[in-house]
């Protein structure tokens, strides 16, 4: 048994602990911040020039965060400042990391930030920051969709391409309603690498639907589809593809999105990143159709059916099929086929885990699908293409890649036949219906 000093002593001990304790938690409470109350401008050099923010202080702590001014690249600079959240909840730019692709313009905030004036009259020396490195699992907050119109759609074709800034290739295709010239029903705009491009992997690849707009995005903010997404739509809603020249367009402000006057034409909306090749190359292709459809008018028919590929229990696989055929109008021959196979713009709707990856790219477009067939898939419809073009049949189609099991790579190139080319047969059964019923295409022999 404790003796009386004992127990008294513990007693002692225990309220000692628990004052302390309580005023620890008081004192963390009240306890005052490190910087210095008040409304500070702060900078630091950031890419371009400048970057200064102005910032908030009450007891200390960071309650508010503003740009002031910077001269940096609108786009990187929009997916930096996404640190300025951090900053206020950690109060201090301690422990962040830049972001990827604007590790400059967060390097900029961050010293910006160190070197508000602190309560204690000190002055830390700033350390550059790397940013973190990204792992395939991380979510891709930007959002844009891929997916084609369900169903059939047809109508008059006009169609221009041209190489532009240093070697990119843009084309631009529209259909237009039949025996309607002026109402636009199909816009597609897309762009693909220059051959010397600084980035090897994306000479020559399409960024529509392919790893492009990933890359682009973690680096920039934004994904080059989302301007050529939002100019169809424009032109598809308003039937326009002609645009006025912007009398107070600045070229110095190329990069500044909420300005005005950034852009080269009137009532165009792209967001930074994509700027170019809308105004070098998707409004001057459509200016020259535009003219078309004014004067000669077209010979082309365009044909394109997508549909869900569905399960055995009748449930979407998260891929849609599409067939385009171009038809010419005097000589019923096939100037034009493309056939592909696009996957869902979410993860979560792709079935197959293996291609869960591929979330809003294309088979054909992609530069890392791998065909199970073991060739690749762009060559595979590259081999369509000029079959038909040649007169060949919509559906004798054995003498193209991985048509059959052959089990010979080394004979062949591919080992067994693939499941795209009977999902490309079935939309060739309907879209062969349709151009027959119009008198649009010469008959075409079955197995």
């Amino acid at each position: 048994m404790k003796s009386l000093k004992t127990f008294n002593k513990s007693i002692i001990s225990g309220a000692v602990l628990f004052a302390t304790m309580t005023l620890a938690g008081c004192s963390t409470t009240m306890e005052q911040g490190k910087y210095a109350d008040g409304t500070h401008d702060v900078s630091a050099k950031g890419k371009k020039g400048l970057i200064t923010l102005t910032v908030e202080v009450e007891n200390g702590h960071i309650v508010d965060i503003k740009t002031k001014s910077h001269n940096e690249t609108e786009s990187l600079y929009l997916n930096a400042e996404r640190l300025l959240s951090q900053v206020v909840a950690k109060n201090g730019h301690e422990g962040i990391d830049a972001v990827s692709g604007a590790t400059y313009s967060s390097n900029g905030i961050l010293e910006a930030i160190n070197s508000l004036p602190r309560a204690n009259g000190s002055q830390p020396e700033y350390v550059a920051v790397g940013a973190k490195e990204e792992s395939a699992d991380d979510n891709f907050k930007l959002k844009w969709s891929i997916q084609p119109d369900l169903g059939l759609i047809k109508g008059d074709y006009y169609y221009e391409e041209a190489r532009f800034r240093q070697g990119h290739m843009g084309s631009v295709a529209i259909v237009t309603e039949l025996n309607n010239a002026k109402n636009v029903i199909f816009a597609e705009f897309n762009e693909s690498g220059r051959p010397n491009y600084y980035t090897r992997l994306y000479q020559n690849v399409p960024k529509r639907m392919s790893e492009y707009n990933f890359s682009m995005g973690k680096k920039k903010g934004t994904a080059w589809v989302q301007s050529a997404l939002t100019m169809e739509k424009l032109m598809v809603e308003q039937d326009k593809l002609t645009f006025d020249l912007n009398p107070e367009y600045d070229a110095k402000l190329g990069n500044k999105l909420k300005e005005p006057n950034r852009l080269k034409y009137l009532g165009i909306d792209v967001v930074a990143g994509a700027s170019n090749s809308i105004q070098q190359s998707m409004v001057p292709l459509t200016a020259k159709i535009h003219a078309k459809i004014n004067g000669e008018g077209s010979n082309q028919r365009f044909y394109q059916q997508a549909e869900k590929l569905m399960d055995a229990k009748g449930k979407w696989t998260g891929v849609t099929a599409m067939l385009r055929i171009v038809v010419d109008t005097d000589t019923k021959q096939i100037t034009k086929a493309h056939y592909d196979e696009i996957f869902a713009d979410e993860k979560a709707q792709i079935k197959d885990a293996s291609q869960k990856k591929f979330y809003r790219q294309s088979k054909y477009e992609s530069i890392n699908y791998v065909e199970p067939a073991r060739i690749g898939f762009n060559v595979m419809i590259d081999g369509l293409n000029a079959h038909l073009q040649q007169g060949g049949s919509l559906f004798m189609i054995d003498d193209l890649p991985a048509t059959g099991d052959t089990g010979s790579y080394a004979a062949t190139g591919f080992t067994k036949r693939s499941n795209s080319w009977d999902n490309y047969l079935n939309l060739a059964e309907v879209l062969y219906k349709e151009m027959r019923q119009d008198g649009m295409i010469l008959e075409h022999k079955k197995q």
